[in-house]
């Protein structure tokens, strides 16, 4: 089975699956965009050698990787970014109070198809969490002996607000906690490729810096889509969440 059949079947499974029954028209041309990119793709071995970060989408630029790191492993992160309004005044920005994601590893199409990896942000966000959980033990267990193997790990927030990644869900001994490097504006064209997607609802494209950790000695959060917060606290109340998806690419 090539990888476009085996994806096709694994989306339509867990739409058909999901509580919400996610069936909107931009889910669905996301889904034909993806299927059309992937071709009569084969899942085969792989190397991140020839995997190109894609730094030059913004303007400006996030810094370069340090020299002397390598590139270990690359995640779709799916999840929430979280938001807190304790004021009363409906004029106030919204008070940003960490993030919550799984990581679903990435590494193969980065490698090997990253126009692929590039447009799946924009379809996960179209998906509930769970079912996206759901889909990667579904080609966890087609794609490897090891069922489950495609959840890498969880990225959350410290009681300190340091943001941490943590790899060991998935079998592998590398963590970081970390610090923002540097932060881009998200560029004007979307990673989806949609004309209509205002790239405004996005979070920022970061660098950060491993504070302490195994194995993880920066990390980039590219490919945005969603997760910004409303400009006001007008309509909110306490706390909140505003889905997102996004890539990580993890050297050390």
């Amino acid at each position: 089975m090539n990888l476009s059949t085996l994806l096709l079947l694994c989306f339509t499974l867990v739409v058909d699956a999901s509580p919400l029954r996610t069936r909107n028209n931009a889910l669905s041309l996301d889904l034909a965009r993806i299927t059309s990119l992937l071709g009569h793709t084969q899942i085969g071995n792989f190397s991140l050698t020839n995997a190109t970060l894609p730094l030059s989408d913004t303007n400006p630029k996030l810094p370069p990787v340090s020299p002397g790191l390598t590139l270990k492993h690359v995640a779709l992160g799916r999840g929430t970014q979280n938001y807190t309004c304790s004021s009363s005044d409906k004029t106030a920005t919204p008070a940003a109070n960490g993030a919550l994601a799984t990581l679903y590893d990435a590494s193969y199409l980065a490698s090997s198809y990253p126009k692929l990896l590039h447009a799946l942000p924009a379809a996960l966000v179209g998906l509930p969490v769970d079912a996206v959980s759901y889909l990667t033990v579904l080609l966890g267990q087609l794609t490897s002996p090891k069922p489950g193997s495609l959840i890498l790990g969880q990225h959350y927030f410290t009681s300190n607000k340091a943001p941490f990644f943590d790899l060991r869900l998935g079998g592998d001994k590398d963590w970081a906690a970390a610090k923002q490097n540097a932060s881009v504006t998200a560029p004007s064209t979307s990673s989806s490729g949609s004309q209509d997607h205002d790239t405004k609802q996005d979070v920022s494209w970061l660098k950060l810096a491993s504070t302490s950790g195994t194995g993880i000695k920066e990390v980039y959060r590219v490919q945005t889509y969603g997760g910004a917060a409303p400009s006001t606290c007008e309509r909110q109340k306490g706390s909140f969440q505003v889905d997102y998806a996004a890539e990580y690419w993890f050297y050390g």
